[in-house]
């Protein structure tokens, strides 16, 4: 029975990361694809179906129906910095790339963290600040969109290019690939659901340490997802996806994620999200843009983004 459960426990984790990757390789795919069609960059279509981390929303939105909201916007924080010091960090020693991004892009990125340090100044976050931050979010999503829809520039897809043929070989429309992309969303995030899952399961199963195996072996299987969203779209030279997963992600989580998440349920804010977890996040958003508007993210820029992130580490094990 012991060795069923054990077989069951390793097919379900393989299983897991199968998928998890598979759907990366496709969604970057499909994103391209779908770009091409609809007119609007890869950059655009990476802010909305990468950036925008729905798994995380929806963790953020039970957390505070059951009385949780310190979990919450603790996960949204976190995912933020992790996303910089763990995703990026590995990206720029595994696959550094160069990609000049607009200045006013990466202002309404470093801005993110401003907008949302109005609403936590009081200690606590009401429905009324929750609606207010997703329309700040939806309006920075709409700007994006805009200046995007005209063409810009710097995210005109030339890697993109490459799918025209293949899409011209098929009849789909651009829905077709839109929904695709939807759906590899999902893929990616059962994957990484099941390998998590299966990881627990081997870990009760064989009476392994829990922390110990938690810090490493799950904490590597979580991790996959946000590294492979930014080290395989540069792989594939589709740096416009990465670049656009990154702002994304990091207006997302300051200003559309937290706005969900209060305006579901108003709730007091600790002390230690303005002393401590804020500045982190802050400080995350910040050199990302650096680096960003210096055109690269090389293995000098990741070593600092690893090296923060080693510290809200430790220093969140031993002050918070």
């Amino acid at each position: 029975m012991i060795l069923v459960s054990a077989i069951v426990s390793v097919v379900l984790f393989l299983a897991g990361a199968s998928i998890l990757i598979y759907s990366v390789e496709e969604l970057i795919e499909n994103i391209s694809k779908a770009a091409i069609m609809t007119g609007v960059s890869s950059f655009f279509l990476a802010v909305v179906f990468v950036g925008m981390d729905f798994e995380n929303w929806g963790f953020g939105i039970a957390s505070v129906v059951r009385g949780l909201p310190g979990i919450a916007i603790g996960s949204a924080f976190g995912s933020a910095v992790f996303l910089v010091g763990v995703a990026v960090a590995v990206g720029g020693f595994v696959t550094p790339f160069e990609r000049k991004v607009n200045g006013d892009y990466l202002f309404l990125m470093l801005i993110s963290p401003f907008l949302l340090l109005l609403f936590l100044w009081d200690g606590s976050l009401s429905r009324a600040d929750g609606i207010i931050l997703l329309a700040l979010f939806a309006g920075i999503i709409y700007y994006l969109y805009r200046e995007e829809r005209k063409g810009r520039e710097t995210f005109r897809d030339e890697e993109a290019e490459e799918a025209a043929e293949e899409i011209e070989e098929d009849e789909h429309g651009k829905w077709y690939f839109l929904g695709l992309s939807g759906l590899f969303v999902i893929g990616i995030v059962v994957g990484s659901e099941m390998a998590v899952h299966g990881a627990e399961d081997i870990v009760s199963l064989f009476g392994l340490e829990e922390t110990v195996f938690g810090m490493t072996f799950v904490g590597l299987v979580m991790a996959l997802e946000e590294v492979l969203l930014v080290v395989e779209p540069v792989r594939k030279g589709r740096e416009n996806i990465a670049t656009g997963n990154i702002i994304g992600s990091l207006i997302f989580f300051a200003t559309g994620n937290i706005g969900l998440i209060a305006s579901t349920r108003g709730f007091s804010v600790a002390p230690s999200v303005l002393s401590f977890y804020w500045p982190f996040l802050f400080a995350s958003t910040s050199l990302t843009a650096i680096f960003l508007y210096g055109g690269k993210i090389n293995r000098g820029e990741a070593s600092i983004l690893g090296t923060l992130y080693l510290l809200y580490w430790i220093l969140s094990y031993t002050i918070v």
